[in-house]
């Protein structure tokens, strides 16, 4: 989501989240969430006036912070793949 996560949690994302798993799990049996706070809506953030964004922190955190994300959405398939 493109949402900072100080914003995310302050105006209750982690909740509906959590709310929405836990009515998947009573539907499915097995649930799962996985948040990506700060996410890129543009490849290049110098060729489009958005004020509301800092372009460089939003490069950071792709580089140091997605690839984790990334890494954890795998694992998440991985179990939902080979759960039983």
């Amino acid at each position: 989501m493109n949402a900072p996560e100080e914003w995310a949690q302050a105006v209750g994302y982690e909740w509906i989240f959590t709310n929405n798993e836990g009515y998947m799990k009573k539907i499915f049996g097995h649930a799962e969430s996985i948040m990506s706070y700060d996410t890129y809506q543009f490849k290049d953030y110098s060729k489009v006036v958005a004020d509301l964004f800092d372009g460089d922190m939003k490069k950071k955190r792709r580089q140091e912070v997605f690839p984790q994300d990334l890494q954890k959405a795998y694992e998440m398939g991985v179990r939902f793949a080979t759960q039983r």
